[in-house]
């Protein structure tokens, strides 16, 4: 299967693939960042992810043989594995045991996708973004003398991403910072992360 992967560089404000492209690949991120993004028929675009740190994405679509319902963009520079579709398959036919980590990978999406569901019921903006803000720090490293050295997603994007609109980001934003738990301009910087967990629970 070696042979018939691609390892590709990707710069920013590349496509990887569009909505309604075929799944004839999956991919796994080695370096890099991609955000998945759905965009409405009025052109109105809603960030569904963030992808920031390595692991394999879009194995159901492309196991399924159907289209991507979502475009992947290139946040910042990549690099990334493309694994065909096809000779994946002829893997799993062969070799059964693989199909325990296929299976594990999707489990992983299943759970974070209903984490998010319950999220957007249950929870309140300044929670979503204090736990969005936790989970982007843990998964992109520590933090530099008890603040974040981290580059987080564009405000816009971030309000998108956690179903909020940019007006209630803003004045929820404001409210975060009044604790002293972040900094909110020009860029987002958490100053003291042990509020902010409390302030996502």
């Amino acid at each position: 299967m070696l042979g018939t992967c691609k390892v590709e560089s990707h710069a920013r404000g590349e496509h990887l693939f569009r909505a309604g492209d075929v799944a004839e690949y999956f991919y796994i991120l080695l370096s890099g960042h991609l955000r998945l993004v759905k965009t409405s028929a009025q052109g109105d675009e809603t960030v569904m992810h963030f992808l920031t740190e390595a692991g394999s994405f879009a194995e159901a679509v492309s196991f399924a043989g159907r289209s991507y319902p979502v475009e992947c963009q290139v946040v910042e520079n990549c690099e990334i594995v493309a694994i065909p579709r096809t000779a994946y398959l002829g893997i799993l036919k062969s070799a059964p045991d693989v199909l325990g980590d296929v299976l594990a990978s999707l489990l992983r999406w299943e759970r974070f996708f209903l984490e998010e569901i319950y999220k957007l019921r249950h929870t309140r903006p300044i929670q979503r973004i204090a736990a969005f803000l936790i989970d982007f720090e843990d998964r992109n490293g520590a933090t530099i003398d008890g603040a974040s050295g981290k580059n987080f997603p564009d405000k816009r994007q971030i309000a998108s991403r956690i179903g909020i609109t940019p007006e209630t980001f803003s004045r929820s934003l404001r409210k975060l910072e009044a604790t002293g738990a972040i900094s909110a301009g020009p860029k987002l910087q958490v100053l003291d992360r042990a509020a902010l967990l409390e302030l996502a629970r």
